[in-house]
């Protein structure tokens, strides 16, 4: 049974401080914010979940412009001689002589941020997978940063996976970066994803859709209903809240026709081809690695262009995943990803590292940054990018050195630095500050953690034992 707004338990450590104090008075002004708006909407005669629905529109967080997250991981870290994206002279320069890790991301430039200088908080080495999103080593006290924003927005969480692996072998305690209460293996089937994603646009499992049956319900409502909603808001809170944002949108929408100004902009399931040419496979056989990744991006890409999902996670692979990359459509190194290509210490072995990982982000680019780099049908003035933080994560920073934080390795003799190879694309509804570039910072991975959550409208200060965490100022517009 769905969790009422209006009962959602006030943590323990609320209770312990005057912050705390100050807290749990403002969680309960909240759920009697959201118990009268449910009742005066009954009142009204408004269906059961229409009132519920309008109940936690009330007491959600409004942002002035929609927003979304997508976590995008490899595992392995970078070659960092091949992943700075500064030619000779320290001009700016992805591509580096067709061998720059973040070419792909040539024409997205103005939306690109690189930061560097973040160490890992309490891991290292490829264990550091299970702290990467939760913040603590083995994701100790704490679930991962998608579901705790996911959690604060009121919405679900997706994992997708592309996570093929040899028969016989396959995911451990090793491999998991996502915890919602206990640890989550990525969906690694598309066409089970896109069911989950676009439940009631279309062909699918044909499950209710919360957001669609709103949508419904709110445009079920007489003009008269609309004027008497929106009266009984007036005196619930001193600010407008979002309840009353909404049923502006809603009236607008019954005016105009159109559905841009509700939550949800499609009405049938969307095209997708990659999906399509997908049908048939078996999704665990590591050639078909290309494809499964393709379809995954697509469906993530459409999921948060509809409105579907705010929140997706998307791990290629497992950590240590040895899988041969010389299958079709690959980046045309017959090697296993794990070792040698990521271990590589001599300089074409680095430069076909290089390459494997610019195929990632060249996937990225082609089946999820072009799909969002068109207009916001939830913000005309807007691309979905615009609205977006789409963020690259590794657990470890250079491969071959295993290190996971900011420090200087040798590289072919030459001292290099090298921190956390993180990219941050799109604007982040207006948060992120406009072609950050090559941004250098000195912080912990949890500060960026706590930037994630801020830049989604929402506060994260704490992560199990990890305290005092903060928003990375030098990334705010």
């Amino acid at each position: 049974m769905t969790q009422q707004p209006w009962k959602t338990p006030i943590g323990a450590a609320n209770r312990t401080s005057a912050g705390g104090l100050l807290a749990a008075k403002d969680e309960r002004d909240r759920r009697r914010l959201a118990r009268r708006v449910f009742l005066r909407a009954l009142g009204l005669g408004l269906s059961l979940p229409l009132a519920y629905s309008s109940a936690r529109l009330a007491i959600a967080q409004s942002t002035p412009r929609p927003r979304r997250l997508f976590l995008y991981y490899l595992p392995h870290g970078a070659p960092a001689e091949h992943f700075d994206p500064t030619a000779s002279g320290g001009s700016f320069d992805f591509d580096l002589g067709g061998q720059g890790v973040l070419g792909p991301l040539a024409p997205y430039a103005k939306q690109v941020t690189v930061p560097r200088g973040i160490s890992m908080n309490g891991a290292s080495n490829h264990a550091a997978i299970r702290s990467i999103l939760t913040g603590n080593p083995e994701g100790e006290g704490s679930d991962s940063i998608d579901g705790l924003i996911a959690e604060k927005l009121m919405t679900t969480p997706y994992v997708l996976g592309a996570v093929p692996y040899a028969k016989g072998s396959g995911f451990t305690s090793d491999s998991f970066m996502v915890k919602h209460g206990s640890w989550v293996r990525p969906e690694e089937d598309p066409s089970r994803a896109a069911d989950a994603l676009f439940q009631s646009l279309g062909a699918g499992t044909g499950a209710p859709n919360p957001a669609v049956e709103f949508r419904a319900a709110a445009l079920s409502l007489t003009e008269k209903e609309l004027t008497k909603l929106q009266a009984a808001t007036k005196d619930l809170t001193d600010e407008q809240t979002k309840l009353a944002i909404h049923l502006d949108a809603i009236r607008q929408l019954k005016e105009s026709g159109t559905n841009a100004a509700m939550p949800v902009s499609c009405d049938k399931r969307p095209d997708l081809p990659a999906l399509a040419a997908l049908a048939g496979a078996d999704v665990l056989d590591p050639a078909q690695l290309g494809n499964v990744l393709d379809a995954q991006l697509e469906v993530a890409a459409h999921a948060l262009l509809c409105g579907t999902a705010s929140v997706i996670t998307l791990q290629n692979m497992y950590v240590n995943a040895d899988l041969n990359m010389g299958f079709a459509g690959g980046p045309g190194i017959p090697k296993g990803h794990h070792e040698p290509v990521s271990h590589s210490w001599d300089v074409p072995g680095r430069a076909e590292f290089a390459l494997v990982q610019r195929w990632f982000y060249g996937r990225l680019a082609e089946k999820l940054l072009a799909t969002l780099n068109q207009t916001d049908p939830q913000d005309p003035e807007h691309t979905v990018l615009d609205n977006s933080l789409v963020a690259v994560l590794s657990e470890v920073s250079d491969g071959a050195n295993h290190n996971s934080d900011a420090s200087p390795v040798w590289i072919n003799g030459v001292e290099t630095p090298t921190s956390l190879p993180l990219v941050l694309i799109g604007g982040a509804g207006g948060y992120l500050k406009p072609a950050g570039g090559l941004l250098k910072v000195s912080a912990m991975h949890t500060d960026l953690l706590a930037t994630f959550a801020e830049a989604m409208g929402v506060s994260i200060d704490s992560m199990g034992a990890v305290s005092a965490m903060k928003p990375l100022a030098e990334l705010k517009a």
